[in-house]
């Protein structure tokens, strides 16, 4: 699975993880557990935000072995005719409650608009 990180994903990681030590490794449990699951079948710690055949936009809880819970959540986009996984936002909840819906739908358009 070819996995990218958007440039305003990375400067909200880069800025989180000053903070929270364990998040680069949490990470990485997260993208293991999107490869099994990268629609959200587990659906009670993922949302499917938007979805047009095999693309889907996601959130989904994230656990943080600093915090000890799943206060955070990733946004991500999942192609799954190209096996493509690319993260969108990295927030932590007790900081903002939801998701910047204007980015997100900005980069669905331009995803979609590929068809």
């Amino acid at each position: 699975m070819k996995v990218t990180q958007g440039a305003s994903f990375q400067k909200e990681l880069k800025k989180l993880t000053r903070k929270y030590r364990s998040l680069d490794a949490d990470l990485d449990v997260l993208e293991r557990l999107i490869e099994s699951f990268p629609f959200g079948e587990d659906a009670r710690h993922c949302t499917a935000l938007k979805r047009d055949g095999d693309k889907c936009l996601c959130k989904r809880r994230m656990m943080c072995r600093s915090l000890k819970s799943t206060e955070f959540r990733v946004v991500y986009y999942y192609d799954g005719t190209e096996l493509e996984l690319v993260y969108l936002e990295l927030y932590f909840k007790g900081d903002k409650e939801t998701e910047n819906n204007e980015r997100l739908e900005k980069f669905w358009q331009e995803k979609t608009s590929d068809l």
